[in-house]
């Protein structure tokens, strides 16, 4: 089961009894013989379950109780009395017991407790890993018959059921992360939680404290215990997002857990198990980050026992409909209203397009589309351009965007130039340019007003 428990008795048989009986099923346990030691042993170690006495010298369990609860709300506590009454089982229930067990134990109806407990705790666990990670799960990367995306998932799912490390090589924005929980997915640790780690987005000095953890007064500002990332990650994958970032001292910590499989928490020097899968992923050249000495050598052949190369959007024009087709039809259901459609002729624009920034540009053109004219076709005649950078017209004539000033400047920018686009496209009707945004006319008027737009005059023939 691998499941870990903590018995709170201060009667040593009864600790050393269930002990045995909870070992012999499959349980790794912790005892501890007060409320104080109980409290001291969860600061340090996390379980996934608690059977806890209610009478003890010192703090009772129902104090007990309260501060375990305080610490982790959600994990569950299966109350154990010698003397219940209906008074304590209120207490308890109100103070968020799990159930309670009358003395002499029934040790058959304990074990079903316990079963039952630790499959509720792993299904909330497995819900918040769900709810954190929904968005990063989209399918566009896998769609296509062409045959580049086809060579990538048959090697996913050949590499997928083994724990052998993989490593993602790929230009940004080709899918790399769906990849990655894919393999966690196919594989059999996906009832354990996939874990992410962006290297680029934590500062070097507390990258010891997020992958391994730390005890509360470790270092100055650990107000709390904290688990590091591959103690949530154990029996599951840990995928390191640009994984070239992570220091050289870190790499080296890195190994040295995935070949030992224990981790220690800053702060305490018993080890910790950590059973997890490594799943890496870079948009560098790694043999140049090699050489360069970015990365140590025996880091480098650990990771690079299997390699995947995640093909660039250009190397598969052929998926570029069926893509753009689920991606409008993803902004539709996000942002609401109908989905975009493209004429066949903007198909074959988009298809010749280079896409540097690969599925995640077309991603963002395909919401601009769909932000600008929602529910149109886009044609050649009122397609936006692909190039974000570049201004419309026949010239092209490169732009680029200005970043600089406030937030609420850039949005002023964008909403004139959004406004005089439909404008000059209704050829100044009012009535007609407002019924095309969804905006009431005098609210647009508002707006032409506080932008100062004016319509140029017409020439005469």
């Amino acid at each position: 089961m691998n499941a870990r428990v903590m018995i709170v008795d201060d009667e040593r048989p009864i600790r050393e009894s269930l002990q045995g009986l909870l070992e012999d099923e499959g349980y790794g346990v912790v005892c501890a013989a007060s409320g104080e030691e109980a409290v001291a042993r969860f600061r340090k170690q996390a379980v996934d379950c608690i059977v806890l006495d209610i009478w003890m010298p010192g703090i009772d369990g129902l104090e007990t109780l309260s501060r375990l609860r305080q610490m982790d709300a959600d994990v569950p506590v299966i109350v154990m009395s010698g003397h219940a009454t209906i008074d304590t089982a209120v207490r308890a229930t109100r103070q968020g017991a799990y159930d309670l067990l009358e003395k002499p134990l029934s040790f058959e109806r304990l074990l079903i407790l316990l079963r039952n407990a630790v499959e509720k705790r792993r299904l909330e666990l497995e819900n918040v890993d769900l709810r954190q990670n929904m968005q990063l799960q989209s399918r566009e990367e896998l769609i296509g018959v062409g045959e580049a995306i086809q060579e990538v998932q048959e090697l996913l799912k050949r590499v997928a059921p083994t724990d052998t490390p993989v490593l993602l090589i790929g230009e940004h924005g080709t899918g790399k992360r769906v990849a990655a929980r894919l393999l966690h997915a196919w594989s059999r640790r996906a009832a354990g939680a996939f874990v992410e780690v962006s290297a680029a987005s934590i500062p070097e000095s507390r990258m010891d404290s997020e992958l391994f953890g730390h005890e509360k007064g470790a270092f100055s500002g650990a107000l709390h215990t904290q688990r590091g990332r591959f103690e949530m990650a154990h029996h599951g994958s840990l995928y390191f997002d640009e994984v070239c970032e992570l220091g050289l001292g870190t790499q080296a910590k890195v190994l040295r857990a995935l070949q030992e499989r224990t981790i220690q928490r800053l702060g305490n020097p018993s080890p910790l198990p950590a059973d997890v899968r490594l799943i890496a992923a870079s948009a560098r050249d790694l043999d140049r980050e090699l050489r360069d000495e970015h990365l140590r050598e025996d880091f480098y052949y650990r990771l690079n026992v299997v390699s995947i190369r995640m093909p660039p959007l250009r190397e598969r024009i052929e998926d570029i409909p069926a893509i753009a087709e689920v991606l409008a039809s993803e902004q539709a259901q996000v942002l609401g209203g109908v989905a975009v459609r493209f004429a066949p002729e903007v198909i074959a624009t988009m298809q010749a397009y280079p896409w540097s920034g690969n599925l995640r540009e077309l991603r963002n053109y395909i919401e601009r589309c769909h932000i600008l004219m929602p529910g149109e076709e886009i044609t050649p005649e009122n397609m936006l351009p692909l190039d974000q950078f570049r201004q419309s017209g026949p010239s092209h004539t490169a732009r680029r965007v200005d970043f600089s000033g406030s937030f609420h400047h850039a949005r002023d920018h964008f909403e004139r130039s959004f406004l005089l686009h439909h404008l000059e496209k209704n050829d100044w009707n009012i009535s007609r340019t407002a019924a095309d945004i969804g905006m009431e006319r005098s609210q647009l008027h508002r707006k032409i007003r506080a932008f100062g737009l004016t319509q140029p005059a017409r020439k005469e023939e």
